[in-house]
């Protein structure tokens, strides 16, 4: 069965969860303090026991889902910006350029050129989009609540429309009670360990072809009216202005002075804004432009670290 997901980070955690009742002790952990000495490193150390202890408990519930990483194909298109008009072509195309221009934003002041990377994800995209585009027997597809999600869906729908896949459909749920009892918030699958990926199947469902034509109008609708943003509002998916998420913004202007990152941690993390930092961090940037904003300080190590405060009335 092909696994279709809308993210480059969802469709990296497929490929752990397809064997996750292996060995996952490999990656990188980061660990932050402001501890020096010794009192640093026993933090550490107690950061590591925890983190390992953890691991150890999802090996015991994990549910590998089984299959090579040739059977994944992440759409991640970014469906929810830009054009979704034009065609999406192998060489230069709207899409494309709003693929470029997201992965050409410098937060840090380390990037250099980025044509080769920008080609290279672009290529892995169109090769994913060949895979569903040859419309396998059945295909199951993980679908969460953020816009790219939702638009990536319609995005499918509309392309098989008519066509014989079968498409098995795993929402995320909004919240997860765990084996401990705490509950949890997931707000896409990208939050979520490999090990609990395969869990989630009892979930699954079976689409029904009117619901696929009905999801498949939708997204034609949208590309009739082709708005710069489009965003999910009572579970639907609806077209928007740039400055829809302004207002959620503006509820983190600092009250005296703040890093830019502070800004875009908090939009993201309390008022719960389902785009990427890199949205936030344009619209901040639009906010300077506009003089709503003032930068205070530059500190060479890029916009994210630059220091803002809100313009005198």
């Amino acid at each position: 069965m092909l696994e279709v997901c809308f993210s480059d980070s969802v469709k990296g955690a497929l490929a752990l969860a397809q064997h996750c009742d292996k060995d996952m002790a490999g990656g990188a952990l980061s660990f932050i303090t402001d501890r020096k000495g010794p009192a640093a490193w026993l933090a550490k150390w107690k950061a590591l026991r925890e983190y390992k202890k953890r691991q150890e408990e999802l090996a015991k519930i994990a549910v590998p889902l089984g299959g090579k990483r040739e059977d994944i194909a992440g759409l991640s298109f970014g469906f929810s910006e830009g054009d979704i008009q034009a065609p999406i072509l192998p060489g230069e195309c709207p899409r494309k350029e709003y693929i470029r221009q997201w992965l050409a934003f410098d937060p840090y002041c380390e990037l250099g050129e980025r044509e080769e990377p920008t080609q290279a994800f672009w290529s892995a995209c169109l090769a994913d989009l060949e895979k569903v585009q040859a419309a396998p027997p059945r295909l199951r597809v993980w679908v969460d609540h953020t816009p790219n999600a939702q638009c990536g869906l319609l995005f499918l729908a509309n392309l098989l429309e008519g066509k014989e896949t079968e498409i098995h459909l795993v929402e995320l749920p909004r919240a997860v009670t765990r084996e401990d009892g705490c509950v949890v918030e997931y707000r896409s699958w990208g939050e979520v360990e490999p090990q609990r990926f395969g869990t989630f199947l009892n979930r699954e469902r079976v689409m029904r072809r009117e619901e696929l034509s009905a999801l498949a109008r939708q997204w034609r609708q949208l590309q009739a009216e082709n708005a710069p943003l489009r965003v999910v509002e009572g579970g639907r998916v609806v077209s928007a202005p740039l400055s829809y998420y302004d207002p959620l913004i503006r509820k983190e202007f600092p009250a005296q002075s703040c890093e830019v990152a502070r800004i875009i941690g908090l939009s993201l993390g309390r008022q719960k804004i389902p785009t990427g930092d890199v949205f936030i961090a344009r619209r901040i940037q639009h906010f300077i432009d506009q003089g709503e904003l003032v930068v205070l300080e530059k500190t060479g190590r890029g916009f994210y670290s630059t220091r803002v405060a809100c313009a005198p009335k």
